[in-house]
């Protein structure tokens, strides 16, 4: 009974001077309910990376998303300690998350894998390291995703991540690490958007005090010139979004975004458009009702806008890494 009481106690939004701005992990470590995402599509977007984190700290971000695959920590570490140094923002008032890369193989790779994230971000430590994926993605002979979450504790241990997760895994996956890791994963990364709603993986996280985090939050209201799905409703447009704006006197965009919150997600919406990276983080002075997220579940199609879990992501991730061996010294 009192396991079960923790949970709910610490997968609950509290209240620090801003509503729901915050949700509490099950290690006890408190994270920001909206994350910045840092991620381009393709190599073009990187030199606009540290304008765009050093805006997004101003308007009010205080959660960054990154990757060691996305290939912009380094931009990243130059941005925060530029607002360090102006005192803009302190560390310790910033929640930095990135991902562990899926080169690693085995545990004693996990430490010095993420001493270089940390290097790269000019950090003593991360608020949150993540399996990036649970594929054995370059098909190692020896591969097991336990060993290499040992890892992560030991990141944890030594003080290197304050809290530890993982990203793109299923029930599956998750009910394993359950039954054989020493800490329990704090968060889960997933996409999650109206026409992908992941219903039941987000339930299930829920019910074992595990946070979603998700990503790609708009789905197919934007464009997506890597998939050859269009049309795909809702769009900015839908006069369900649109009712739902006039409402509360906001975007529909922040209506995407608030259904999320309103879930329990922490969504990682992505921009380097100013007046867009502001309005996303604007999303704590109103809250919709539940029968307004029902009726926003009601668009899902299970399309996922980058990968199904499997081959599909393993392809991805291979992609993305082409694309980071590409990169030049000056980014990476």
């Amino acid at each position: 009974m009192g396991n079960a009481f923790a949970v709910v106690e610490f997968t609950c939004s509290i209240n620090i001077n801003g509503g729901d701005k915050y949700k509490i992990l099950n290690d006890g470590n408190l994270i920001p309910a909206v994350a910045y995402g840092t991620w381009a599509d393709d190599v073009s977007g990187l030199p606009k990376v540290i304008q765009s984190v050093i805006h997004a700290i101003e308007v009010g971000f205080r959660h960054l998303d990154t990757a060691h695959v996305y290939g912009n920590e380094r931009l990243i570490g130059e941005a925060l300690s530029l607002m360090f140094r102006r005192g803009i923002v302190s560390r310790e008032e910033m929640f930095i998350t990135t991902k562990l890369d899926a080169a690693v193989s085995c545990r004693k790779k996990v430490v010095p894998s993420l001493k270089g994230n940390l290097k790269r971000l000019r950090l003593d430590y991360v608020d949150l390291f993540l399996i990036h994926v649970p594929e054995n993605v370059f098909n190692y002979s020896k591969f097991d995703i336990l060993d290499i979450w040992k890892g992560m504790e030991d990141c944890k241990s030594l003080g290197l991540a304050r809290s530890i997760g993982v990203s793109n895994f299923n029930s599956s996956h998750i009910n394993r690490m359950l039954r054989y890791a020493k800490i329990r994963p704090a968060v889960n990364q997933i996409e999650v958007n109206p026409t992908r709603t992941n219903l039941n993986i987000v339930a299930y996280c829920q019910s074992e005090g595990i946070v979603v985090m998700g990503y790609a939050p708009f789905g197919f209201l934007v464009p997506r010139p890597s998939s050859n799905i269009t049309g795909i409703p809702p769009t900015f447009e839908d006069p369900i979004l649109i009712r739902m704006a006039r409402k509360y006197g906001k975007e529909t965009s922040q209506i995407n975004l608030r259904y999320q919150v309103n879930r329990g997600i922490i969504p990682i919406p992505r921009s380097q458009n100013i007046t867009h990276i502001s309005s996303n983080v604007d999303l704590f002075d109103f809250s919709l009702t539940q029968k307004e997220v029902y009726a926003i579940n009601e668009f899902n199609r299970n399309l996922p806008v980058y990968a199904a879990p499997g081959d599909e992501v393993i392809a991805v991730y291979r992609a993305a890494y082409e694309s980071l061996l590409s990169l030049s010294n000056k980014y990476y």
